[in-house]
């Protein structure tokens, strides 16, 4: 590591614009590492008859893989059933556009269970933040096959194998729970 002259600062006086050249370097960076990005970004909404936002998702796609940014729904619209409707439309979007998996985090006082009904592996977690919760890190691979058969033992199945050995469960509950 070579000794260069610097130091840290807070950006105070425009820390938008120096966000954009951060995110600048990190796209060029990353094109010259592994290629165009592919990048795009799709916002799913769900609107009742008078045309009110109740809640969404929005879909982060890039290279060969879909990242669920934010699932949302008001009160109102939760157990109607469109919180299954935006996940499988995202999925679908993300098929169509060649994604090869889909990954996401949610807390513990969110929504695991949803995901985990919905196909998506837990492969990590973080405990503790916020104070008496965890979050959960979850991916699902998206077939490409439209005979709808699945392969087994793929390279995903393996990664999540390791990275779970790897890493502690964030939540003590659930060993009890795979005791059972």
């Amino acid at each position: 590591m070579s000794k260069m002259a610097g130091r840290v600062v807070v950006e105070r006086s425009d820390p938008t614009a120096v966000s954009r050249e951060l995110w600048k370097g990190l796209v060029k960076f990353n094109r010259e590492q592994a290629g165009p990005l592919r990048y795009r970004r799709t916002v799913l909404s769900v609107r009742d008859g008078k045309g009110r936002l109740l809640g969404g998702l929005i879909l982060l796609s890039y290279w060969r893989e879909s990242y669920i940014e934010l699932l949302w729904l008001s009160a109102r619209a939760r157990k109607a059933g469109f919180g299954s409707r935006l996940i499988k439309e995202a999925e679908r979007r993300a098929r169509r556009r060649g994604s090869r998996l889909i990954h996401l985090n949610t807390y513990s006082f969110q929504a695991p269970g949803f995901y985990e009904k919905h196909g998506y592996q837990r492969f990590g977690g973080i405990s503790g933040s916020p104070r008496g919760e965890s979050r959960h890190f979850y991916v699902k691979r998206l077939s490409g096959r439209s005979d709808g058969a699945k392969r087994t033992g793929s390279s995903m199945d393996m990664l999540t194998k390791i990275v779970q050995k790897a890493m502690p469960d964030p939540d003590p509950a659930s060993a009890t729970r795979a005791k059972e």
